[in-house]
């Protein structure tokens, strides 16, 4: 990394003086576009930090590999793929892709449309697991907000099936009736064994109340169109996605047709419209302006100088609650590498990506940020409009938001504390004992992103926010953010030992394995 970073690092910065010593402090580390306004005021970056920070921005020729993003290159060097998510919002990509985006997004508005009109279905099951599940995921309880279109109004009972534990299929049929229920199988290889395994399911259970009908209740979204087929899927309904998609960057294709149909397509739009102005703004922006730049390099300057291993993710919104789940498989996928793109070993990459929603975080982990050894930088993320028509909690929730990331910063010191417990007649020898356990250091960086409201807009530059502050950090830590082969190997060994468990299995079925997992196999078998 930069030496320049590292002389930097090695004085201590008070965050609280920084207010004092850079009176425009504000204006420069506070940016807004659109419905979003990101404030890193109160994370620990000087202006002499950033400065180096966006030197070594451009050394790393951050410019030059946006410009091979957005250009259709194939940065995706280990797959030989170009990275074109943005062309799904209209950015980027040539002509031929965006045709075929055009094709696609016009066959699934009639599509929509005509499920609509006729009014049949009452259910949509969602089937899908990763990236086909939890951009999905997320945006539907976006969109469950009040006060946009689809909200608290839903065309249909959206639910999902991800898991391959029973349990999430036998919870997702609870009261649906097969005659009034859209089963939509998402998987981009239609060869995933969870998916899979749930569709087959999905179907039997049509099957036993519609017979041979049951396959007119059933839609793939994959791009592999030959594997649905063989899975009895018909072409018409089949909706394809393509190989320059990665599955964490999905939600914006046909994978999210189960929002369209669910919350209309003019929803649908917007969210796209909101994560097309953030790629414009990105691709368009001084780095020292680009709110996407901005918050990779904050997360560069914590994890690889002040050597923060994780970063919590707290939405203050029930509707964002898997947010944070999100970002785990589009951080942690995308950049938990220990390797570069050329082979060589990489330093630090990624942090642990965390979080729950507030305010049920402040009473489970926020002791650890607040008093725990080292803590973590935080993302706030607040709604400015109150969806839910209940003012008084909307205020509360903000209150609490706005004063957890005051209090990480400006803390409490020994002798604050002391004087408090004076004040309170507390022995002398008890002061001792207490106030080194009532003190806050303080001084604990934080980000607080915040929405002028949950509008479908807003949803889309969110999520395009931290899409593109992921490529800027792979491309700082020298790795490619687009593929995924540490998933591999996991899957390999799961179906090799799932066609050695079952009833009457003998030791010399098996194949090697360490003893341990032999054990395990040999217990199940034994209880089977």
């Amino acid at each position: 990394m930069s030496s320049r970073l590292n002389t930097l690092a090695a004085t201590p910065i008070s965050i609280q003086d920084l207010f004092a010593s850079e009176p425009d402090r504000l204006s420069r580390f506070v940016l807004r576009e659109g419905a979003l306004r990101a404030d890193f005021s109160k994370q620990a970056v000087s202006q002499a930090v950033l400065d180096a920070l966006i030197d070594h921005a451009r050394d790393r020729d951050l410019i030059g590999w946006r410009e091979k993003l957005f250009a259709g290159a194939p940065i995706n060097s280990s797959e030989g793929r170009p990275v074109l998510h943005m062309a799904l919002r209209g950015v980027g990509g040539r002509e031929s892709v965006r045709s075929e985006v055009s094709a696609m997004k016009a066959r699934m508005a009639d599509f929509v449309d005509h499920i609509h009109r006729e009014g049949k279905f009452k259910t949509l099951i969602h089937i899908g697991i990763g990236g086909s599940d939890l951009g999905p995921r997320l945006v539907a309880d976006g969109l469950s907000a009040g006060g946009i279109e689809g909200g608290q109004g839903a065309k249909m009972d959206l639910r999902f099936v991800e898991n391959i534990d029973g349990a999430s299929m036998n919870d997702a049929l609870v009261g649906a009736n097969p005659s009034e229920t859209l089963v939509i199988i998402v998987s981009k290889s239609f060869g995933t064994q969870e998916t899979l395994m749930n569709a087959l399911a999905a179907r039997e259970w049509l099957a036993r109340t519609l017979g041979d009908k049951a396959g007119k209740h059933c839609i793939a979204v994959t791009a592999n169109r030959e594997r649905a087929i063989d899975f009895g899927i018909t072409a018409d309904h089949i909706f394809d996605f393509w190989d320059w998609v990665g599955g964490r960057y999905s939600v914006w294709s046909a994978v999210g047709l189960s929002l369209r149909l669910c919350f209309g397509t003019s929803a649908f739009d917007d969210f796209l419209d909101g994560a097309q102005a953030m790629d414009v703004h990105f691709r368009d922006r001084d780095l020292h302006e680009n709110m996407p730049v901005l918050m990779a390099l904050m997360g560069i300057w914590n994890r690889n100088y002040l050597g923060y291993g994780s970063q919590a993710i707290i939405p203050y919104s029930r509707r964002l609650r898997k947010f944070s789940a999100f970002l785990q498989q589009l951080e942690m996928e995308s950049n938990g590498k220990s390797v570069m793109r050329d082979g060589q070993e990489a330093g630090l990459t990624c942090p642990v990506i965390w979080g729950d929603e507030g305010t049920n975080g402040q009473h489970a982990f926020f002791q650890w940020l607040h008093q725990g050894s080292p803590g973590a930088p935080v993302d706030f993320i607040a709604l400015l409009t109150d969806h839910e028509g209940r003012p008084d909690h909307h205020k509360a929730l903000l209150a609490n938001c706005f004063a957890q990331s005051e209090a990480l910063m400006v803390g409490k010191s020994d002798a604050v504390v002391r004087e408090e417990l004076r004040r309170a007649h507390v022995d002398a020898d008890k002061i001792d004992q207490l106030a080194p356990q009532k003190t806050f250091s303080g001084n604990r960086p934080s980000t607080t992103l915040t929405l002028d409201a949950l509008s479908p807009f807003a949803l889309g530059q969110l999520i395009a926010l931290y899409e593109h502050k992921v490529f800027v950090q792979g491309v700082l830590w020298g790795v490619n953010s687009f593929d995924q082969w540490g998933v591999e190997l996991g899957k390999v060994l799961a179906g090799k030992i799932l066609s050695e468990l079952g009833e009457g299995r003998e030791r010399d079925d098996m194949g090697a394995h360490d003893p341990s997992t032999q054990a395990l196999i040999a217990l199940f078998n034994k209880a089977d």
